[in-house]
């Protein structure tokens, strides 16, 4: 088993990896993308929104204690998601990185799967909090929008890197596949860009604190 931040992160994991939830929950890293999202986003969404989202479609969980195991490990780590988003440390949770083997199933992968996943799920957040800004902001805006699609390129691409290695040599880039070891070193300023604009559209809306705090308890 691979060493965790907390022990909230090793339940989740044994939790995911065992038997009778492993065809009912999303892998592990794919649950620390999403939970990255929710996080990260401008509007932090309540737990009844977003935990739904933790569980493959069309499975339900067996019992009430179930459920109430994962809520409460669930939002312990959003929690500290949270918290470490607060002291700008902003980096994939340990055990989640790339390994240069191209496939879908690695732990980056899967992370960044959950991250899309989650920002799908929150794109009306996004827009609602572009709206806002763009009423005083627009020149701002503009590049504050340009920055989220070169993070979200970013992550896309190590999403699915035969997917991207495909369309890139479709496009006539022959050398995505040596270059990936070499974009990943930029992964993690791409997360910390990712949070920041989501700092910098919180300005634009009202009672973020309160919720911020809300959540937090």
């Amino acid at each position: 088993m691979p060493k965790f931040e907390t022990s909230s992160h090793q339940t989740l994991y044994a939790l995911c990896q065992s038997p009778e939830l492993t065809g009912v929950l999303h892998p592990y890293e794919t649950l620390q993308g999403l939970l990255f999202a929710v996080c990260a986003a401008p509007e932090i969404p309540m737990p009844e929104e977003w935990l739904p989202w933790v569980i493959k479609t069309r499975n339900q969980l067996s019992s009430t204690e179930q459920a109430d195991q994962i809520t409460d490990v669930l939002v312990k780590l959003l929690q500290f998601h949270l918290q470490q988003m607060s002291n700008e440390h902003i980096l994939l949770p340990r055990g989640i990185t790339f390994t240069g083997r191209f496939e879908q199933t690695g732990s980056l992968s899967l992370w960044c799967q959950g991250m899309l996943m989650g920002h799908k799920q929150l794109e009306p957040v996004w827009h609602h909090a572009w709206n806002k800004m763009q009423v005083t902001e627009h020149n701002e805006m503009r590049q504050l929008q340009k920055d989220l699609a070169h993070c979200l390129y970013m992550f896309t691409t190590f999403a699915d890197m035969p997917l991207a290695i495909e369309q890139a040599e479709a496009r006539g880039n022959k050398q995505l596949a040596d270059l990936l070891p070499k974009i990943f070193l930029s992964f993690s300023q791409s997360m910390k860009t990712y949070v920041g604009l989501s700092g910098r559209l919180v300005d634009f809306l009202p009672n973020q604190f309160e919720t911020f705090e809300q959540t937090k308890h």
